[in-house]
């Protein structure tokens, strides 16, 4: 599929006002649909519909439905593969082709989600002045979303911002309007991560701070500040990292849940501490493609808790009601079931970004810093999960892993520990090993996924990534 016509379909979809369906299929549209673009945003209702369908695209199983968190679990240490496993396969083993069905379909649905944001940004329309309020706080959201997709994008098609010393390696290709014969080529790491920053720090000058839901299954000023604050610790921007985490930390919409409540916040949904959430509905959700059924035994099953990971987590720590039993496990593959998903029917929300990360966020940028307070940080959430913890004296590098490990603890197939250890330029060391491969040495070619090769075929100035 040529990348403008990629841009073609996705902006259609937000345009002509569909819902997407809670398959996988990409939407199929009339021909009296193609000619749609931001022209088509004419009332405040348009809008409204426009951002309904990036979210729905967000939930997408090619996105955060599923694969976005899935991949990269399944590519690290935390993860081990059932023998019956299928699906994501040849990324846990490091397998896959420019030809691979997951890369095509995230890359597409990123960037149809990016064209339906951008035809919301650029809509040029005059509503009445009682609404411009709300108009502005949408737009604000569409930049918000685009720079979240980037960010999520530059990540899986491309190595972490300091893989070079001034990341001017391969990123994706930036696309800011709707152009039919655009066959752009590929941007840095460094100028994708400056068009997110720019983008999210406008989206905070637009946005109120009440999400339009009236839940974080949209966003609202605090979630984008905290979206921030992820992207400057990638980007080892330890200073903004700190501050922005701290605005959110102190803006005090949001608190911990209590010990007794922490497992009950992941089949519940909007959690106290939740910052922003994709929503999975009854009527609208990924059913079997659902994330949680890649780990339970009543779905797929594909993949298993590593047990290396499981021993770090103590036995009063409320985090080991994650892992279940299960005697069928034999061998290698024993004991262990990985239920922080537990919903048969697919119904668990996706956390996309709670305050217990915005903790872990500012006391790895402190600990950067040579800043001790990044103890208490740790404290707060060793010691919520775990109240007999010990508090955490260690300092300098020591306090850096201290950090580290309870980022593994806490946000454990959350899509997180493939990123840190590619941040810290460490090797995927599988100490209980049930892949083909056991050790995937830093610096690696396959730890991110390749341009599509539909892609590469279509436009002449994407260049493949290496090693595929």
């Amino acid at each position: 599929m040529k990348m403008k016509k990629i841009y073609i379909k996705s902006l259609i979809a937000a345009l002509a006002f569909i819902t997407l369906s809670c398959g996988d299929d990409f939407l199929e549209l009339t021909p009296q649909q193609s000619v749609a673009n931001e022209d088509a945003l004419t009332t405040l209702d348009d809008y409204k519909s426009s951002i309904t369908a990036i979210y729905n695209g967000l939930s997408s199983a090619n996105y955060y439905g599923r694969y976005f968190y899935l991949v990269p679990d399944v590519m690290s240490d935390d993860v081990k593969q059932h023998p019956s496993a299928n699906r994501a396969k040849d990324y846990a083993e490091y397998s896959a082709v420019v030809g691979d069905g997951i890369a095509s379909g995230m890359w597409n649905q990123m960037f149809s989600s990016i064209n339906a944001a951008n035809a919301i940004i650029n809509a040029e329309v005059d509503l009445p002045a009682s609404v411009e309020g709300e108009r502005t706080h949408m737009v604000g959201e569409a930049m918000a979303m685009r720079g979240l997709i980037y960010f999520d994008m530059v990540r899986m098609f491309a190595q972490h911002y300091t893989f070079t010393s001034d990341a001017s390696h391969l990123g994706v290709p930036i696309v800011l309007e709707f152009d039919q014969s655009n066959e752009p080529s590929r941007n840095s790491v460094r100028e994708v991560y400056d068009q997110v920053i720019g983008d999210m720090t406008a989206a905070i000058n637009m946005m109120d701070d009440n999400p339009r839901s009236g839940t974080t299954s949209t966003l609202s000023k605090s979630a984008v500040q905290a979206l921030l604050a992820r992207v400057y610790l990638y980007k080892e921007d330890w200073a903004n990292a700190e501050s922005m985490a701290n605005t959110v930390i102190n803006s005090g919409r949001y608190s911990l849940v209590t010990n007794a409540n922490y497992n009950n916040a992941w089949v519940a949904d909007f959690s106290a501490e939740s910052i922003f959430e994709i929503n999975m509905t009854e009527n609208d959700n990924r059913g079997s493609n659902a994330l949680g059924r890649m780990y339970i035994v009543e779905g797929y099953g594909d993949y298993l808790p590593a047990n290396d990971l499981v021993s770090l987590i103590p036995n009063d720590d409320v985090r080991t009601d994650w892992f279940a039993d299960d005697a069928f496990l034999t061998g290698d593959y024993a004991p262990f079931r990985m239920v922080k998903y537990p919903s048969v029917a697919g119904t668990n929300n996706t956390k996309v970004i709670r305050l217990s990360e915005m903790f872990l966020i500012r006391a790895e940028a402190r600990a950067q810093q040579g800043n001790n307070a990044a103890q208490a940080d740790v404290d707060l959430i060793r010691q919520r999960a775990q109240p007999t913890a010990a508090a955490v004296t260690a300092t300098g590098a020591a306090l850096i892993d201290e950090v580290l490990l309870e980022r593994r603890k806490e946000l454990a197939y959350e899509g997180q520990r493939l990123w840190d250890l590619m941040r810290y330029k460490q090797d995927v060391v599988r100490t209980n090993c049930t892949s083909p491969i056991c050790t995937i040495a830093y610096p690696n070619n396959r730890v991110i996924l390749p341009i599509p090769e539909a892609e590469l075929d279509a436009n002449p100035n994407i260049e493949p990534n290496p090693g595929y």
